[in-house]
């Protein structure tokens, strides 16, 4: 679902990429008993060149874009498909992409800088979220939050302000998408979510609120993101727009997805130690739980399936997940890598 704009950018500052030799965790195991598919993208770099990659089940592909790089940032599966969404570069600029079972489609032309961020798949429409420039006026153009729905899109926002969709979630016949948009009158960036194209004005009590990830279930609208007023971002969980601080703020925090299983909330995220070090945390119902200790690492996003949770993200250089708290890494770390998003199925 989830997955990721300007944040990429913040969290290259946060993050201190090291080479290292491949860690000896144990390879993917999956359960016989429940037979799940597990998808991951994210990217891994040759050089300074990032490309869109798919693992299942643990085996690694590249995603094509005969035009040159790309990032994978959201991977949906319905039953046979295999649905990827993120950014390819073209010969002009970076277009929005979906890929389906590997082949990918361009949202955008490429004349204006685009991205793909999220997608979703319900009752056979795929529906994928993101920006793409506008055209100049008056010497100055902005990026507008987009949704596609089976390629076709629809504008959330005018253009008047910096803006991008982060990510959708469809429950029932309601679309909802979580986004920002920056004010620059006041340099401050707004949490904004439609339900089915319809601003829904949650309330921004800070001067920075900067929505990820989002999660319905049932009537509760669950977000996931970060919030800061001055000095260190805080990760924060909004439950219907009521907010609630996952970090101190004493030191840099970012919750980076949501998932709800039953009466448990998962959270995925970063927490920076006393050391400054980047963390990798996985927080249920509030509690956290670090997934490493004295390295840098990041935890983009999170699935539960059964009794199974899943953590995607890297480690130093290593793109890596954490299967129950246990880690397996899937790159080598002689390139920079992650996984950003997880799709787990049970055949």
């Amino acid at each position: 679902m989830k997955s990721h704009i300007q944040i990429l950018l913040f969290l290259s500052l946060l993050t201190i990429h090291f080479s290292c030799d491949q860690s000896n965790d144990d390879p993917m195991e999956i359960d016989p008993s429940q037979t799940k598919d597990v998808y991951m993208v994210g990217y891994e770099r040759n050089g300074d060149k990032p490309y869109a990659q798919l693992w299942k089940n643990g085996v690694q592909s590249a995603l094509p874009n005969a035009a040159g790089t790309s990032l994978a940032y959201s991977v949906f599966a319905d039953g046979t498909d295999v649905y990827v969404a993120g950014q390819a570069e073209t010969s002009y600029n970076s277009a929005a992409i979906v890929w389906k079972n590997g082949v990918g489609t361009n949202l955008t032309d490429g004349t204006k800088s685009a991205q793909a961020n999220s997608v979703f798949v319900s009752k056979g429409d795929v529906y994928v979220v993101g920006y793409e420039r506008s055209e100049v006026i008056n010497r100055e153009s902005h990026y507008i939050a987009k949704l596609w729905k089976n390629r076709s899109a629809t504008h959330l926002t005018v253009g008047k302000n910096d803006a991008s969709a982060t990510d959708v979630f469809v429950s029932g016949s309601d679309v909802y998408v979580v986004g920002e948009e920056f004010l620059s009158e006041t340099i401050s960036y707004q949490m904004k979510v439609w339900k089915n194209g319809v601003d829904q004005n949650y309330p921004n009590g800070s001067k920075w609120n900067r929505p990820i990830s989002i999660f319905v279930d049932g009537t509760d609208v669950y977000i996931a993101g970060y919030r800061k007023n001055d000095g260190a971002t805080i990760a924060v969980l909004w439950k219907n727009g009521v907010p609630t601080d996952l970090t101190d703020g004493v030191r840099q925090g970012i919750a980076m997805d949501v998932f709800v299983d039953g009466s448990d909330v998962y959270v995925a995220g970063i927490h920076s130690d006393e050391n400054s070090n980047q963390i990798a945390i996985l927080w249920k119902n509030g509690v956290p739980t670090e997934l490493n200790t004295n390295t840098s690492a990041k935890a983009s996003t999170v699935w539960v399936s059964g009794s199974d949770v899943y953590v995607g993200g890297n480690e130093l250089n290593v793109a890596k997940f954490w299967k129950n708290g246990t880690p397996t890494s899937l790159t080598d770390g002689l390139n920079n890598a992650t996984i950003t998003s997880i799709f787990a199925t049970t055949n």
